[in-house]
């Protein structure tokens, strides 16, 4: 069995350099986006809290207190036009009454001629 070659030592390889010696940016401060957010939350919690919960006070208290204050409180005018919609039932054989307008019919569209079908035939591969 013959003798084991022996080999020769590798020759040292360059050191790399280490990623610490380049210079890092800073990483920018989160700290003002985290405060807005968090007053954007309370914000919205409270828009909506607000909106969901009834208020404290019944309708009826609310008026009497500010009265009883003497604040003036405004009110809503009265209509001046008040529409009415009567609907009639006419009988058989009956028309409707001179001031009442007759509904107009919208006029039937004609309906389109046809077109008449073309058929054209042609010789494709000798055959008719």
């Amino acid at each position: 069995m013959p003798a084991p070659r022996s080999m020769p030592p590798a020759p040292p390889r360059p050191m790399a350099p280490s990623r610490s010696a380049a210079p890092r940016q800073p990483r920018p401060d989160a700290n003002p986006m985290r405060l807005m957010l968090g007053m954007v939350g309370i914000a919205t919690a409270s828009a909506l809290t607000a909106v969901m919960l009834p208020s404290v006070l019944p309708q009826d208290q609310a008026l009497a207190d500010s009265v009883a204050a003497g604040g003036d409180t405004a009110v809503a005018p009265e209509p001046s036009v008040l529409h009415v919609t009567r609907y009639v039932t006419l009988a058989p054989g009956q028309t409707a009454a001179p001031t009442v307008a007759p509904t107009k019919r919208p006029a039937a569209t004609p309906k389109p001629t046809p077109k008449p079908k073309t058929v054209t035939r042609t010789r494709q591969s000798g055959k008719p």
